[in-house]
């Protein structure tokens, strides 16, 4: 059996991935037009121009008065109040010496008007006139044309993720169709004659296949379009059937069957298929037996069988890859450094990724609380966690309140 030694270290596990992803992708990667409705998530594939100034007219940011800072130069004034103007109105007023317009939010600024004065700073003497403080600031509550952006320039760039706030800037620059990136292919495949589909009652030696739902929504959380491979048995014919089939997409996602035994056939297989394996084994616990190839069409990855070992496996290592190929806007795992709550076991030859949750620690500051587990095979104690502590070979027990390095399931910058 291999030692520690002579297990490819994570990160170098990573970068690899990563390379054979953006080798794929430099092929021309095909888009799609899609309504702006329906684009939510995907990846942008051409630059997206304002179609206008905006704001397209010097716009009142309050609702109060407008006016010429000049008439308050010299203090508090009383100025007539010769008409109004609301969002959405067109109406042609002018304001000249001495004159006000009430203004409301959002509409454009009269003519001859240079500054706004919040309503909450005035007071009406009569209906005809407006009493206002003085001096102000020319421009005061006043956002001038063209402020946030200009007619021509980009307001959402290739690449970006069309989510929420961005979604809402493409709205408004009129780009009610929008040319984006046609999400990664993913055949995902079960591999073992112990497992039975989750609607099935097993037998005494047989469980659920469970992993496939881990991973489909694993996959379609990072965007992927997920094809159901099915559960194959440990019999080498039916494995490469199913994996010749599986090479069709972008990405070939199997689990189980990587280890060393008896039946653990899935690496001769691929071979025997024609996969160029990449690495086999990495110093990452769990997830040890994971394996990485590649094709002329795609690229292939063996997870373990045990559950926490196949999802972690695939947080580090398959999210990279998909985040490439999707055209995310970057592929590396989020870390951040946290506190944490309570205590953490020293770790010993491998990465070690110790389930976690994140937890509001002193003063509303985000920390993080190691969560015990009975092994790679207990889902139930992880999925109540949202985290993982991970810790390099070697590394000493942490207390409560020291700085541990945490991997987040998914990116937090997005909106």
């Amino acid at each position: 059996m291999s030692g520690p030694g002579d297990l490819l270290p994570v990160d170098d596990a990573v970068d690899i991935v990563i390379r054979a992803a953006q080798e794929l992708a430099r092929n021309s990667w095909p888009t799609r037009q899609l309504s702006l409705w329906d684009a939510s998530g995907f990846i942008l594939a051409e630059d997206i121009c304002a179609d206008r100034d905006q704001p397209p007219f010097d716009r009142a940011m309050m609702d109060g008065f407008a006016l010429r800072a000049a008439d308050v130069a010299a203090g508090p004034t009383t100025l007539r109040v010769v008409g109004e103007v609301a969002a959405g109105s067109d109406v042609d007023l002018t304001v000249g010496e001495g004159e006000a317009v009430a203004i409301m939010t959002g509409a454009p600024l009269p003519r001859g008007a240079d500054t706004i004065v919040m309503v909450e700073r005035t007071s009406r003497p009569d209906d005809g006139h407006v009493s206002v403080p003085g001096p102000l600031e020319r421009g005061d509550n006043v956002a001038p044309r063209g402020q946030e952006v200009r007619e021509g320039q980009v307001v959402a760039a290739s690449g970006r993720v069309v989510e929420s706030l961005t979604a809402g800037v493409l709205a408004s620059v009129g780009a009610h169709r929008v040319t984006v990136r046609v999400r990664p292919r993913v055949t995902v495949i079960t591999t073992g004659s112990e497992l039975v589909p989750i609607e099935a009652t097993p037998g005494p030696a047989q469980i659920r296949d469970s992993n496939r739902r881990t991973m489909f929504a694993f996959l379609e959380r990072e965007w992927a379009r997920v094809v159901d491979g099915g559960i194959v048995a440990d019999e080498m014919n039916a494995t490469r059937m199913a994996i010749r089939e599986g090479l069709d997409s972008d990405v070939l996602v199997l689990s189980g069957g990587v280890s060393a035994g008896s039946y653990d056939i899935v690496r001769a297989a691929l071979e025997e298929e024609g996969v160029e394996i990449l690495f086999h084994k990495v110093r990452i616990k769990p997830g040890k037996p994971v394996l990485f190839g590649r094709h002329a069409g795609g690229l292939v990855f063996g997870l373990p069988g045990n559950p926490v070992s196949a999802f972690v496996a695939g947080l580090v290592l398959l999210g990279p890859a998909l985040r490439v190929l999707g055209r995310r806007p970057e592929p590396a795992s989020w870390y951040v450094r946290l506190p944490l709550v309570g205590e953490l076991p020293a770790t010993a030859g491998r990465t070690t990724f110790h389930a976690a949750e994140l937890v509001r620690g002193d003063d509303d500051q985000l920390a993080v609380r190691y969560r015990p587990t009975l092994g790679s095979a207990d889902q139930v104690a992880v999925a109540r966690g949202n985290s993982f502590i991970r810790t390099e070979p070697g590394a000493p027990a942490a207390r409560d309140g020291d700085l541990v390095r945490v991997l987040l399931p998914h990116s937090p910058v997005s909106w």
